[in-house]
């Protein structure tokens, strides 16, 4: 495997970030700009994912350790069949979905292609990671940007009923079961 190979692990989670903030500083007020670039970085998301599906279809697990800090300490990723499986899995439906959304969706409001990358970045990232630490921060993440998308454009009663969502219903303890006694 050749060293630009190796680092490939990487790119499902930094491309999206690096589009997504793009989007938000140069190209805050041109749509067909975001459309544009959101779509052909979504292709390429897609090209990446084959190339680590294809990579990991040998049955070897890879890991990549960002900056080559030990796990406590630092991000490791990590590519197998499941992850890479996955990671293709959700590029082709991205794809779809901002294909999709270019044909008029995306004109509700101005931050749905940098909303859209930004989830794809958790999502990625979720897949990708080797330990429950950043499962939990690449998970935020895609929570965050799927709040921003469920309020995307929608005017007062969505964000009403958006803000009851996010506000009110993760406080909630989910009921409990009562066992019977024991006899």
């Amino acid at each position: 495997m050749t060293a630009p190979l190796d680092h490939m692990m990487i790119l499902p989670v930094i491309l999206p970030a690096m589009v997504a903030a793009f989007l938000v500083i140069a190209l805050r007020h041109h749509l067909k700009g975001q459309r544009i670039v959101s779509i052909a970085v979504t292709l390429l998301l897609t090209g990446v994912a084959a190339i680590l599906f294809a990579q990991a279809s040998d049955g070897t697990v890879r890991a990549y350790r960002l900056g080559d800090w030990p796990a406590p300490y630092g991000i490791t990723l990590v590519l197998d069949r499941l992850s890479a499986t996955l990671l293709l899995l959700t590029a082709a439906l991205a794809l779809c979905v901002v294909i999709y959304a270019a044909g008029g969706v995306d004109t509700r409001g101005r931050h749905f292609h940098p909303l859209f990358q930004f989830q794809l970045m958790g999502i990625n990232g979720a897949f990708l990671t080797g330990d429950v630490f950043n499962l939990f921060v690449f998970f935020e993440v895609m929570l965050i940007a799927s709040y921003g998308l469920m309020l995307h454009g929608g005017g007062p009663g969505r964000l009403k009923a958006g803000f009851q969502y996010v506000a009110i219903r993760p406080p909630m303890p989910a009921p409990r079961r009562r066992s019977p006694p024991c006899s």
